[in-house]
């Protein structure tokens, strides 16, 4: 039998070089395996630093534009609803002047008519409200050009227009012809006017002042009510519409009777 003694020696050594621990037994000592690096722990470097840093400033720059963007929009978009809706006003107060004016003129010039006045003073009060009419005529007619220019008309709206104006002329052609306000059905050859021919307005059942009401209504009813914009090929063709002298009178009641959809002249009117 050999020698024994080394025997433990060398199993433990064989023992120790399995697990990598060093052995005081053993001569040399054994490598062992380098840590590993937690990736979770890893500290990124400056470059990736600087990346992330100038991505993150980019999509900050991207977002507050787009924001700026958007609120822009909105309020360019309310300043011209706030801009459509002071327009809407103005032209709603202007029709309600024009109109109060035109009932104003009318009930003077029927006092004048009811009382006795010399000739000259009569002559002078007449004038004054035909300078009055006038002028209210010309409002009225900065207003359907308002209208024609601002609002995408229809058919209807335009030939209510054009009926406006013409009725609105009623009055001032009554106070030039030295006549009892209402409708010159017809006229003679030599330009007068016979007493049957001239439907005065007396009272709401009388046909072409029921139709005046109708319409006036009617167009507030539109200036209230806020429109389009249209081109400029449709402004100018509403324009020609409005002024189309097939609204002249008398013809301005027919033809508001029918964009009204009032019974026609020959239709009994129901009391």
């Amino acid at each position: 039998m050999g020698d024994t003694s080394a025997r433990p020696g060398k199993m433990h050594a064989s023992r120790n070089a399995t697990d990598g621990r060093y052995c005081p037994a053993c001569v040399v000592r054994h490598p062992e395996r380098p840590p590993t690096r937690d990736p979770r722990t890893t500290v990124p470097d400056t470059e990736d630093l600087l990346a992330m840093s100038f991505f993150c400033l980019l999509v900050g720059v991207v977002l507050i534009a787009f924001a700026a963007s958007l609120l822009g929009r909105i309020a360019d978009r309310w300043e011209r609803v706030r801009k459509r809706r002071e327009a809407d006003l103005a032209a709603a107060e202007m029709f309600y002047g024009v109109h109060g004016e035109f009932h104003g003129v009318w009930q003077e010039w029927k006092a004048i008519r009811g009382q006795a006045f010399d000739a000259a003073d009569r002559e002078q009060r007449r004038w004054a409200l035909s300078g009055r009419a006038s002028a209210a005529g010309a409002r009225v007619e900065a207003l359907v050009a308002r209208l024609a220019t601002e609002r995408h008309l229809t058919d209807r709206e335009r030939t209510l227009l054009g009926c406006y104006r013409q009725a609105y002329r009623t009055l001032g052609g009554c106070l030039e012809a030295d006549l009892p306000l209402g409708v010159t059905l017809r006229r003679q050859p030599d330009g007068g006017v016979l007493p049957a021919d001239h439907e005065v307005w007396t009272d709401s059942a009388t046909r072409s002042y029921a139709t005046f009401t109708e319409l006036a209504t009617a167009v507030g009813a539109l200036i209230a009510h806020s429109g389009v914009v249209p081109s400029e090929a449709h402004a100018r063709a509403s324009m020609r519409a409005i002024t189309d002298s097939g609204f002249e009178s008398p013809a301005w009641v027919t033809h508001a009777r029918a964009a009204l959809g009032l019974p026609s002249h020959s239709e009994p009117t129901q009391r």
